[in-house]
């Protein structure tokens, strides 16, 4: 699959859903390994790919209930291991959800420590001037601020 936008087709058939499928572990299973290597969620550079392919599965499945696109002439072994890529993608999307969680937790870590370090070190302060556009740090500035 490409990083374009997908949509359904009127002649969609059970081999592209399971290609989309088959891209979307794909894809999941590389940003489970970059976010467990300590990538920030933000960089995440598959998140529209994914997004796309996810919309796509979504109106498959949704077309799939409502029996504008039919699995029954699908050989049960076929319809078989579809069904078992669909629970090993629940799978990895709940694996994906938490990784998500903890880079998210990460970032906020890092942002905090930053803003820490940044209180502690008084002499760093910046303050803008009386016009707003002029920075100055605050040892710079008048008056008493650290009295």
């Amino acid at each position: 699959m490409t990083n374009t936008k997908l949509s359904l087709a009127a002649d969609t058939d059970a081999s592209a859903v399971m290609a989309v499928i088959d891209d979307l572990l794909v894809t999941i299973a590389e940003e489970n390994r970059a976010l467990a290597n300590g990538m920030p969620a933000s960089l995440a550079s598959s998140v529209q790919h994914k997004t796309d392919l996810a919309d796509y599965l979504d109106a498959a499945l949704a077309a799939i209930r409502a029996g504008t696109l039919s699995l029954g002439d699908m050989p049960p072994r076929q319809l078989s291991v579809l069904i078992e890529r669909l629970a090993t993608l629940c799978k990895l999307m709940s694996e994906n959800t938490s990784r998500i969680h903890q880079a998210m937790d990460a970032s906020r870590r890092r942002i905090d420590a930053i803003m820490r370090a940044l209180r502690d070190t008084p002499g760093q302060v910046r303050t803008y001037g009386p016009n707003a556009m002029q920075i100055r740090t605050a040892r710079d500035a008048p008056g008493d601020h650290w009295a």
